[in-house]
């Protein structure tokens, strides 16, 4: 009860969007402090309208040089200025915009704009839904497989957040060959695509249980 009402706040198109970030002990960049987030990559599942195929757009820092005014350049862009922004724990990604509002205050407003429109999965599922394999979790990594078999993380090449930024650091800090850079960075554009197509398919998972296509009792 209360998936359909909870739905209803959604307006298209749908962005459903996924960062990842590294925050070293030591800052690499002016503005930074020990720990701070330090975005590099982003993935976005569109969504024009009801039932149209979503399409792909993606993000990832290439080399060593300072992300973020590349990383909110191109967000701003694939975002536009309406529709929903669908994520997963909303607090996270509000920060992170946030912060780059604080280093980039040519962006603030669009920034703004973009924080205005999002919309948290994570209290939709907590709050509606359960399935004994959760768990005991409401992590992306636990709900998916619960709702939606057929994707899962298991035998990915980055596979979790942390893993990610190490891999990212490993691959802009030079030293490998170009087969191992490829390897990573296939494996990471892979892994953020999934974070984002699964909150495509949850979402879809919602819209059937909630108009009774799928019986969950």
């Amino acid at each position: 009860d209360g998936i359909k009402a909870a739905l209803a706040g959604l307006r298209y198109p749908l962005f459903f969007m996924d960062f990842e970030t590294l925050n070293p002990a030591i800052p690499w960049f002016a503005g930074l402090h020990s720990y701070d987030h330090l975005p590099f990559q982003w993935s976005l599942h569109v969504q024009r309208e009801y039932g149209r195929q979503p399409e792909h757009h993606e993000f990832l820092a290439a080399d060593v040089n300072d992300p973020r005014r590349k990383f909110i350049t191109s967000l701003c862009e694939a975002l536009g200025e309406s529709g929903s922004v669908v994520v997963f724990n909303a607090g996270f990604e509000s920060q992170r915009l946030s912060e780059l509002a604080a280093w980039l205050p040519e962006y603030a407003a669009r920034i703004e704009n973009i924080k205005s429109r999002l919309w948290d999965l994570l209290p939709v599922v907590r709050n509606h839904v359960y399935h004994p394999a959760f768990g005991g979790s409401y992590s992306l990594k636990a709900v998916l497989p619960a709702l939606v078999p057929e994707m899962t993380y298991e035998g990915m090449e980055v596979a979790n957040g942390q893993n990610a930024g190490l891999a990212w650091e490993s691959l802009v800090r030079g030293g490998l060959d170009c087969d191992e850079c490829e390897r990573i960075r296939k494996g990471l554009l892979e892994y953020c695509r999934q974070d984002t197509l699964a909150l495509v398919k949850i979402v879809t998972m919602l819209r059937s249980i909630s108009t009774g296509l799928i019986r969950c009792d």
